[in-house]
């Protein structure tokens, strides 16, 4: 009796910690799915606006944009990212509450198990419970996790069809022949800073985003 109430216990423990981990590492995952990258980060901090101008560009030049730069700086992006931060305390909130039930009704049983207050079969059955539990934990913390994944996903697409968007109208007046996006990972290997227009873009979008947001 003694060794199948200490197996319970052993096995308690180890569900226990298992579950912690990949909680812990869903809360990274989220948490990292809202995070800039460190090219990113760099670029923002030292980017300034209206630092170069379009003006002196001819109109069917090839420009470009720096798009870590300009996503970066991007009054939308702000806006997107604050409200999938919030969306991701609110479901690490969640899963910290369900994790601490979990926890609570395992120490409940454990305390069952040292001290002999349940029968063999009625510890089987919690010990069953518990497990389901687990996975039912588990599910809910890769669904979060997916779910975060896609949101970040959808936010970055709005915010380039946003830039798109834009880029059409602003080249109605310039006539540039290619808009193109220079970023971390990007084709290019080289491009003149005279025709970078990452400064222009950036006002007038910015411009337009708080006009249509009153």
């Amino acid at each position: 009796m003694q060794r199948f109430l200490n197996l319970i216990i052993i096995r308690m423990k180890n569900l226990l910690l298992f579950l912690t981990s990949c909680v812990i590492g869903v809360f990274f995952l989220i948490s990292c799915n809202n995070q800039k990258s460190p090219e990113q980060a760099d670029t923002t901090d030292s980017f300034s606006t209206g630092s170069i101008t379009s003006a002196s560009i001819s109109d069917g030049s090839i420009v470009y944009v720096e798009l870590d730069s300009l996503t970066a700086n991007y009054l939308m992006t702000k806006d997107l990212s604050d409200e999938l931060e919030e969306k991701m305390k609110k479901l690490q909130a969640d899963l910290t509450n369900r994790e601490r039930v979990f926890q609570t009704n395992v120490r409940d049983f454990e305390n069952k198990v040292t001290k002999g207050l349940e029968t063999r079969a009625k510890l089987a059955e919690m010990e069953q419970q518990l497990s389901n539990d687990q996975q039912n934990l588990l599910q809910i913390s890769e669904n979060y996790r997916m779910e975060m994944a896609e949101e970040q996903a959808v936010m970055q697409r709005k915010i380039l069809q946003a830039i798109m968007d834009y880029l059409k109208e602003y080249n109605k007046e310039k006539r540039y022949s290619y808009i193109l996006g220079n970023a971390f990972d990007a084709k290019i290997l080289y491009a003149d800073p005279a025709l970078d227009i990452t400064a222009s873009v950036l006002d007038g979008i910015n411009a337009k985003y708080k006009a249509e947001k009153k």
